[in-house]
């Protein structure tokens, strides 16, 4: 009997007894001398059997649904929300400074000021100033003229070749007869 209640309770902490087990191991228990171990199991399984038996009355439910009742309802701040309020009203007021502040630069910078005395002096600059953009603008046609040019010199360079090429057919002619000779 002690090697079977011995195997019964190894498998019983080990967490792998079956109903049948328990119920052997708790006759078991009850019928073994009074010893240390056994005495802790006894009030082991006595306590289990003690609790198993309490039933809850109507009035828990009761009591239960009174307290939560008597309980002061909390507020939950929400710091994910918190924030996105904040977050949006400095966004707006950066917006608001930034966009000010680049319409005051721009009021600054197109302010015009009168630069000459008399409409003539100012037709004069203006046609000195065209005729330096006119002097530019012939510098880039002469270019690309020379450019065009250059073309036309690769064509001819091409014309060399070929020339070159028929230079090289006739000395072959020219062995051919002097074989044949």
């Amino acid at each position: 009997m002690d090697s079977r209640r011995a195997e019964l309770l190894e498998k019983y902490w080990e967490a792998e007894t079956s109903q049948e087990d328990e119920r052997e191991l708790r006759s078991l228990i009850k019928e073994a001398q009074e010893t240390d171990e056994t005495e802790e199991v006894k009030a082991l399984f006595d306590h289990f059997e003690s609790e198993a038996k309490i039933e809850l009355d109507e009035s828990f439910d009761d009591a239960i649904l009174e307290l939560i009742s008597e309980e002061e309802e909390t507020k939950v701040i929400s710091i994910s929300g918190y924030f996105k309020q904040y977050a949006s009203i400095a966004a707006a007021v950066i917006v608001m400074a930034v966009s000010g502040y680049m319409f005051v630069q721009n009021q600054n910078q197109y302010t015009s000021e009168d630069t000459f005395e008399t409409p003539e002096e100012a037709y004069a600059e203006l046609k000195r100033q065209l005729l330096v953009v006119s002097n530019y603008m012939n510098k880039g046609n002469n270019t690309m003229n020379e450019l065009a040019s250059l073309g036309k010199a690769g064509a001819e360079i091409q014309d060399l070749t070929r020339i070159s090429q028929a230079s090289e057919g006739l000395e072959l002619l020219s062995e051919m007869n002097v074989k044949n000779n």
